[in-house]
């Protein structure tokens, strides 16, 4: 009995792997031809409607186009650009796949900011554009250094505390920080220590959330931000106690914190305490002062002075 497989082979005397390559290759330069033809304006676009990706490492989502619209009007979103040479098809990327990758990263980047619970107006703050002074410098340059070698800081859970008056830029160096060790990949809570006091005891009240709920997320990240830790002139034995809890949770747990204050040491340990005042010294060493111009009312006098 004759297989199929030998008939083939017999009739043609070529073998079938190699028939099917041919017809592979033959279909893709149809293909290619299409696209080309399709990219020319020679031949309509018969597609109802199609999805373009917009990929950021595991990060990615989908936009519909409808008949007739395009991301890309130079490839028409086939991501390649086909072009004739010497009667062949050439195919070349469009630059258009880059430019949604940023785009892309882009959108994933802001949404992991916006998880970190850092408000809307902060989350575009940068190194880049925090106006760096000679007075200033020293902060932004620790803050900056601090960020880029983060990996070895959660290692060894070396933390950070950024004190100066009002309006010198203790937020934006923060935040910037956030940003960076979040882009690096790495998972950062951003709180208001006030607020995250008043969302805490709101769970006393509550039968949707516990008090577990909220602190052990802040005991999970890599870095966890209490931001303006000296907001109240006095402390409750109670506050003082949960401002003390997650310090020591963070300390125990050899996670890095990043503190932000308006007030020196002094302050901070009459109202918080010698327990949390040691911890703090013990996980961040010397505290960075961040000095220069208030920045706020330099902004505010820019804006009476637009009026009129």
């Amino acid at each position: 009995m004759t297989s199929a497989l030998t008939n083939t082979t017999a009739s043609t005397g070529v073998p079938p792997w190699e028939i099917e390559e041919e017809e592979l290759a033959a279909r893709v330069e149809r293909i290619k031809r299409e696209r080309l033809m399709l990219q020319r304006g020679e031949t309509p676009d018969t597609r109802p409607g199609h999805h373009v990706r917009f990929e950021a490492g595991s990060d990615s989502y989908w936009r519909f186009y409808p008949p007739g619209r395009y991301y890309c009007r130079r490839c028409l979103d086939l991501d390649k650009i086909y072009q004739e040479q010497d009667g062949a098809v050439v195919v070349s990327p469009c630059p258009c796949v880059e430019k949604r990758r940023q785009e892309a990263m882009k959108k994933s980047l802001e949404n992991k900011l916006k998880a970190t619970g850092l408000r809307k107006k902060f989350r575009s703050r940068t190194f880049e554009n925090f106006n760096v002074t000679e007075l200033n410098r020293p902060a932004w340059d620790a803050a900056k250094t601090y960020a880029k070698n983060f990996a070895a800081h959660r290692k060894s859970g070396r933390s950070l505390f950024l004190v100066g008056d009002t309006g010198r830029g203790k937020t934006h160096l923060a935040a910037a920080i956030v940003r960076e060790v979040v882009r690096q990949g790495y998972r950062a809570s951003f709180v208001v220590t006030i607020e995250l006091l008043s969302d805490i005891r709101a769970t006393y009240q509550s039968e949707r959330k516990t008090e577990s709920q909220v602190i052990q997320p802040l005991k999970d990240v890599d870095l966890l931000v209490l931001d303006d830790i000296s907001a109240l002139d006095q402390y409750s034995d109670w506050e003082k106690g949960k401002i003390y809890e997650l310090i020591n949770m963070r300390y125990e747990a050899e996670k890095p914190i990043l503190v932000t204050s308006n007030k020196m040491v002094g302050w901070i340990k009459d109202r918080l305490g010698k327990k949390a005042v040691d911890r703090l010294l013990e996980m961040c060493g010397d505290f960075v002062h961040v000095n220069g111009e208030n920045y706020r009312e330099r902004l505010a006098h820019q804006a009476r002075c637009e009026d009129y």
